[in-house]
């Protein structure tokens, strides 16, 4: 099975003469989504708003179930699940929990197989290879025919997706041009940027390269004749003047530099040198008994040998310390980013959602952009992100993600990117992203968390009373280091005064431990009815291990529901599940610390994401 997208929608099976692609728009749709997501979980929500956006016909899984049936039929695909007919080996399209998954090897698809020849082609032209990466772009925009997905339907996400791929064709051909340049080709590229430039009289990147074009050819009369048309477009069109770059470019060609007649001192169309932005915090704290897990996360971040984009999620219960490892691996690894560390929390304090055009625009603002560009709204901000990122070795740390679909516009697109994600949730981004979930700390550890925070402290010379003070912590570091911290303020205190303060953590109306606060951010990102019975489960009169029949039974609502819920909390990590499941059905116990710290609602009004 081979599908190309890359212009008219082509599918082939066995035979690579006979065109197998289905006539109707909704089946082509359905195989476009899941090629393009080959190797992933495309949920039937995902298919149904793409196919029929937000009026879904009452037969809907009906009439998905006929789709992906017409086309394992048409393509000989099996069905793992269901036990049909599977061959030995090739391409399987198999149902899977809430969706479908296409296993498809990459180099069946144009789009996968473009995708590394520009990336290729980009590293090469960084190493100033400019000769390879010229043949590369070509070899990568031979293989396109017309704009992707041209005559197949578009809901949200083709459609996306069809915005990214032009985008991808465009920088291959710009790439194709630079390389050009570069080795002294003038004449080759004149007419495609004389073009370019006619149908683009705003595009500066265009009109940059023509000048430089026509200058090296000694025409430097119509250089002067292109940004003279250029700056009055811009001026009419964008109420603007030209770009720092185009006007330097105009002024070396008046005073004839000489620097432009070599390919090495031609002004690309790279936006002005600024400096890397690094806007991460320093963590506040030092990691004390997580050196496997910071282990993991700096080897996969600073290994080169990776091709694809390192990205990390790390997940836990809240006051397990995600953000500080999160932190701490960033910081580690930031000199193999030399071109930016960013940083962003998508949550803000009160557990509002911080939205995506907000921190686009704050990453962009440091990578260099021009207010104009800023004044894009998301899809361009998301696009222009990037594109950017693209060529460049930029680390992105993202904390505080509850939803992928939060997160997807803040992906940098580059190979040499790195991502850090800090989740509240336990989240699907990529099947190659490498998850470490927090654990509570071990005892041992907690001790000497306490101990070395507060090493002058009398307190350190009272055993006991520091095993007590370590136990009431249950293991969470952002309670430990809140007693630290208190500690550090009262050096007078006796261990009973210390664990006395710490013991109101179950009260219910004070946070000393700033526990409680953590808990409520995570459930204010549940829905308004899953949030009231998960603080019911928290009522005293409850079991600490919970079961779908004991949480129908306690909150009045029925076993499947109630299941439901259990599963939902423990997507949050607010629930652990445990093995063995009795009657099919798992039993579930709270993460360690939430019953204490939670154990009733907070005054407090809880925002839910906006």
């Amino acid at each position: 099975m081979r599908i190309n997208l890359l212009g008219p929608l082509q599918a082939y099976g066995d035979d690579d003469r006979v065109d197998l692609a289905p006539a109707a728009q909704k089946v082509r749709q359905t195989l476009a989504l899941l090629v393009l997501n080959a190797g992933r979980v495309v949920r039937f929500e995902q298919l149904m708003d793409e196919l029929w956006d937000a009026d879904p016909p009452a037969s809907v899984h009906t009439a998905l179930q006929t789709y992906v049936y017409q086309l394992r039929k048409r393509f000989s695909l099996g069905n793992p699940r269901s036990g049909g007919a599977v061959r030995a080996a090739g391409p399987l399209l198999g149902t899977v929990d809430g969706g479908y998954q296409l296993s498809l090897p990459a180099d069946h698809v144009d789009v996968f197989r473009c995708e590394p020849l520009l990336a290729r082609a980009r590293a090469e032209f960084r190493d100033e290879d400019f000769a390879r990466a010229r043949d590369t772009a070509a070899a990568a925009l031979q293989l396109w025919r017309d704009d992707a997905l041209v005559d197949v339907r578009k809901g949200p996400a083709l459609q996306a997706e069809a915005v990214r791929l032009k985008e991808l064709r465009t920088s291959a051909h710009h790439l194709r041009i630079e390389a050009d340049l570069h080795l002294g080709r003038p004449h080759e590229v004149l007419g495609e940027l004389t073009s370019m430039a006619g149908r683009e009289p705003t595009n500066e990147w265009a009109q940059r390269n023509l000048m430089t074009a026509l200058y090296r050819m000694d025409r430097r009369v119509e250089a002067l004749q292109v940004y003279q048309r250029a700056r009055e477009r811009i001026a009419t069109e964008l109420g603007l003047d030209p770009s720092p770059e185009l006007q330097a470019l105009h002024t070396a060609v008046l005073t004839s530099d000489e620097a432009l007649l070599r390919p090495a001192g031609r002004l690309t169309a790279m936006t002005a040198a600024t400096r890397a932005p690094c806007h991460l915090p320093a963590p506040r704290e030092r990691l004390i008994g997580r050196a496997g897990q910071l282990a993991r996360l700096t080897s996969v971040l600073a290994g080169r040998a990776r091709e694809d984009r390192p990205l990390v999620i790390v997940g836990g219960a809240p006051g397990m310390g995600k953000s500080e490892l999160c932190l701490h691996a960033a910081h580690q690894v930031s000199g193999h980013y030399p071109d930016g560390r960013l940083y962003a929390r998508l949550r803000d304090g009160a557990g509002r959602r911080v939205r995506p055009a907000e921190i686009l625009r704050s990453f962009l603002r440091g990578l260099g952009a021009t207010e104009e560009q800023l004044r894009l709204g998301t899809t361009d901000l998301s696009l222009l992100f990037r594109s950017w990122t693209a060529d460049l070795r930029v680390l992105v740390v993202l904390d505080d993600v509850c939803d992928v679909q939060d997160l997807t516009p803040l992906l940098p697109s580059g190979g040499g990117c790195g991502v850090v994600i800090g989740s509240r949730r336990r989240l699907f981004v990529s099947s190659s992203a490498v998850h470490v979930e927090l654990a509570g700390l071990a005892f041992d550890d907690c001790l000497h968390l306490l101990a070395s925070s507060v090493p002058r402290h009398w307190i350190t010379m009272d055993p006991e009373g520091l095993r007590r003070l370590a136990e009431l912590c249950r293991g969470l570091p952002g309670a430990l280091f809140a007693v630290a911290s208190q500690l550090r303020r009262r050096p007078h205190w006796t261990a009973r005064q210390a664990t006395a303060w710490a013991l109101a953590s179950g009260g219910a109306d004070s946070d000393p431990l700033g526990v409680r606060a953590g808990f409520d951010r995570t459930l204010a990102m549940l829905p308004a009815e899953s949030r009231s019975l998960a603080y019911a489960l928290l009522s005293p009169s409850v079991p600490d291990r919970l079961t779908p029949a004991l949480a129908a039974a306690a909150l009045g609502i029925t076993d499947q529901r109630a299941e439901d819920l259990l599963e939902e909390l423990s997507e949050s990590y607010l629930l652990r599940a445990r093995h063995p499941c009795v009657n099919g059905r798992f039993s579930y116990e709270w993460e360690p610390g939430v019953r204490p710290f939670a154990a009733r609602q907070s005054n407090a009004p809880v925002m839910c994401s906006a």
